[in-house]
Order: structure tokens, then C-alpha cells, then sequence
């Protein structure tokens, strides 16, 4: 994420991820632009964009009872959403490491993210982790996609 993100972005994340009742808060704009200190609207509005952009955030208008403007109410999207747009928008490689640069990830690191594909992906996690690495990509994005799939004809 913070390879992924810069920092504004990661703040506006957090942010959200904070004010969250069960995945979803609905801060207004203003709020939002108060809240974390920043100078204009568009500052807020340009890092809302990225997260949506990315999946780190969905976000719907919604009316609400006793106030008359609709406002937006942000979501978190499954993990599997966030990971398999990144690899989408060529932000991460197959082996989830960010393009571009940066530091290699520690041992530890590394560990958490092989432990966290293990639990994504189940039963696939063995045909990933045996896929060529030419292939893996392709691979991963149809496992997720799966994944994503039975979910919503659930």
C-alpha cells in the first residue's frame, strides 16, 4: 500500500478505514478536508479519486433519512478487489510487489503477503504458486475474478 500510494492517499485510507461502522462511513467533503488538515476541496477530491480508481475505496450517493442532500457513503472493497485491480492498472506484479521501484520487501514482509495468498486463494493458492512466472499474472487475475464472482452470485 505505501509503496502504492502516496502519502495523502494512505492518510485519506486510513482516515476512512477509521471512521468505518461495518465498512462503510459517509464523512461529507468538508468533513473529510477538515478532519485531516487539508488546504482545498480538491485536495480531498484528488485522493478519493485514487483510492476509487485503485478499488482501496468504493463509493455510492446515498439519500438519508432527516437530510435532504444525498452524500457519498465510502466502502472498502474485498481485499480480492483491491489486489486484482492493481494488477489491472499494472501497479503490483504477480507476486503483489509494487512496479516502479522501491525498497525489496523484508523476509517478513514477504512471509505475510505468501501468507495472505494462501488464505485469498484457497485451493488455487497451489496452482498459482506453481504457474510459471510468465504466467502468473494471468493466472492470479482469473483466480480472482473467480472468487469475486461466486461472491456476488452469492
Amino acid at each position: 500500500m505505501f509503496h502504492v500510494l502516496n502519502p495523502r492517499q494512505v492518510c485519506m485510507y486510513l482516515y476512512l478505514a477509521m471512521l468505518s461502522d461495518d465498512g462503510e462511513c459517509s464523512p461529507t467533503i468538508e468533513q473529510i478536508r477538515e478532519d485531516l488538515g487539508l488546504y482545498s476541496p480538491s485536495m480531498v477530491f484528488e485522493a478519493l479519486a485514487v483510492l476509487e480508481d485503485l478499488a482501496f475505496v468504493s463509493r455510492e450517493r446515498q439519500s438519508f433519512p432527516g437530510v435532504r442532500a444525498k452524500r457519498n457513503v465510502y466502502r472498502r472493497p474485498p481485499c480480492e478487489a483491491t489486489i486484482l485491480r492493481l494488477l489491472e492498472r499494472d501497479r503490483i506484479d504477480a507476486e503483489l510487489r509494487p512496479k516502479g521501484g522501491g525498497s525489496p520487501a523484508s523476509q517478513e514482509s514477504q512471509a505475510l503477503v505468501i501468507d495472505g495468498l494462501r488464505t485469498t486463494l484457497a485451493d488455487d493458492y497451489e496452482r498459482y504458486s506453481t504457474t510459471t512466472s510468465t504466467d502468473k499474472r494471468d493466472v492470479l487475475i482469473e483466480i480472482l475474478e473467480g472468487i469475486l464472482s461466486a461472491r456476488a452470485a452469492k
